[in-house]
């Protein structure tokens, strides 16, 4: 009888044993990145109909000891991140036991880093796709950071802007407006540690960033982790070819950067040297990056190797794969701010079996007299395209699609009133935009402009450079700093430079050489 209730007895605790081996353990993890000072509720686990017997939290990193007696035996965790000099990591434990015994396990960690505002202005296009693609990416990688943009051609709207943390401000003269500086400034003042990146185009960067890092440079608060300068489009590379021959170049950049940092410094007061000899002096300053439209310009042009060697690693090549490693969602808030509808343009790019043809405008900032020379010449460019009695006609073998500048406006209006039956792109949306999300067409031409600095050349069929009303002999034009900088990129050779005034002349239906 004893070695039968002794059997019974082993037999039970093995039981009890097993059932304890079994228990039901559920853990989890949570990783979140906080800001200095910022309030941090969370809960230990995603369902809300969970009683708990018992439970408790345990603080297992971190210098400064966040959890009260009273947070220790609280479900959720309620801190509030310290103030601190240096970004630091914060290690909570919670362990729980429901009522149906189930054992429930969350490691926490809080990463505090310090508050970071990015900063991007910019009055063009091509720098603000830039701009977005590091926005949405830096959404996801930077989600604490504030955003303040001042862009003159893409306009969020509110819900996006929420979305991204984004601030929206309105640029003066293309330019940093008053109002940006000082709530940057505001920022500074209000926060112990402040970390700020700032982007802007290139050609215009002096005017930028200038008021903006005189007034931080009084912080010792603030760092100034980056400044990314994008290329406006073809200004940087005119102005490069007027500034090869400078002599002594490299004495007259540290010059530049001498003059740069005084003027930051309120030293010297005068802001009037904006040209080649400052803006490639960022990097001198502050961490900082060149993204050139084609960096290889700056070799293949061996007057500028004294200025690539300057630059040295800050020198960048521009990046157009942003959009491609975006996941659907991004790429769909991507499309939706720069307002492309790629559907609607694919359809009209499958509405015939004919090969798409986009002509691509420019535009001029004068007066009406000049912007009606301007639309009445690209006119006349579209006809030598389409007109067979011309020397430039492509055949008809074509669906003709027009991609007007984005600040065309009357310009765009006549053009288009003269071929009802082209399709008009909007001209808003940045032609780059098309080559990002694959939709270039099968053939391109037109007027000049930075676009043609990344299109595959296979897709050009003619470029055409402007000439004024009094510039017209061709030896004259081919000095162009523009024309000798696309000859130079291999964007076209000399021999297939073409002129306004070098066309037919097709208003009579019938193109006749001038």
């Amino acid at each position: 009888m004893k070695n039968f209730l002794l059997l019974t007895l082993i037999l039970l605790t093995a039981c009890n044993n097993s059932e304890e081996n079994t228990q039901s353990i559920i853990k989890n993890d949570i990783n979140k990145t906080i800001i200095d000072e910022e309030y941090v509720n969370l809960e230990p686990i995603n369902q809300s109909n969970i009683s708990f017997t018992k439970h408790s939290w345990v603080q297992t990193c971190g210098t400064q000891q966040l959890l009260t007696e009273q947070n220790k035996e609280s479900i959720s965790l309620s801190v509030v991140a310290p103030r601190l000099d240096d970004d630091e990591k914060y290690c909570f434990d919670f362990n729980g036991v429901s009522n149906k015994g189930e054992k429930y396990i969350t490691k926490v960690t809080l990463n505090v880093v310090a508050p970071s505002l990015e900063v991007y202005v910019d009055h063009a296009s091509l720098p603000t796709l830039q701009q977005l693609m590091d926005i949405i990416k830096s959404e996801e990688e930077n989600p604490t950071a504030q955003r303040y943009i001042a862009w003159g051609r893409i306009v969020p709207t509110d819900e996006q802007m929420k979305e991204l943390n984004i601030t929206s401000f309105a640029l003066i003269n293309n330019h940093t407006p008053a109002d940006l500086v000082q709530e940057i400034v505001k920022q500074a003042q209000t926060k112990h540690r402040l970390n700020v990146k700032l982007s802007s185009n290139t050609a215009h960067s002096f005017d930028n960033l200038v008021p903006i890092l005189k007034e931080l440079n009084s912080f010792n608060n603030v760092t100034v982790t980056n400044i990314d300068l994008y290329d406006d489009g073809s200004a940087e590379y005119v102005n490069l070819y007027n500034w090869r021959d400078t002599l002594n170049k490299t004495d007259n950049l540290k010059i530049g950067k001498d003059y740069l940092e005084d003027v930051i410094n309120g030293i010297n007061e005068d802001t009037s040297n904006t040209g080649t000899s400052s803006v490639y002096n960022w990097q001198k300053l502050y961490p900082a990056n060149y993204h050139f439209l084609r960096k290889d310009y700056l070799t293949l042009e061996p007057s500028l190797h004294e200025l690539r060697d300057y630059i040295g690693d800050s020198l960048k090549q521009m990046q157009w794969d942003g959009f491609k490693k975006f996941n659907s969602k991004q790429q769909e808030l991507f499309l939706s701010i720069v307002n492309f509808d790629k559907q609607k343009l694919q359809n009209e790019y499958n509405s015939s079996n004919l090969p798409n043809f986009v002509f691509t405008g420019t535009t001029v900032w004068a007066g009406n007299h000049e912007r009606e020379y301007y639309a009445k010449q690209q006119i006349n460019v579209i006809n030598n395209a389409i007109n067979e009695s011309s020397p430039h006609y492509l055949g008809n073998s074509y669906d003709l699609f027009f991609k007007g500048h984005p600040g065309g406006g009357i310009i765009n209006t006549l053009i288009m009133q003269n071929y009802p039956s082209m399709v008009d792109i909007p001209s808003k949306i940045s032609f780059e935009v098309l080559m990002m999300t694959d939709m270039l067409p099968d053939a391109v031409a037109g007027i000049a402009s930075s676009l043609y600095f990344t299109i595959p050349a296979e897709k050009i069929k003619f470029i055409v450079f402007t000439s004024t009303e009094t510039i017209t002999d061709r030896e004259t034009a081919l000095r162009s700093p523009l024309v000798q900088v696309m000859i130079k990129l291999g964007i076209v050779k000399e021999e297939n430079v073409l002129f306004w005034a070098d066309l037919p002349n097709c208003e009579t239906g019938v193109c006749i050489a001038v």
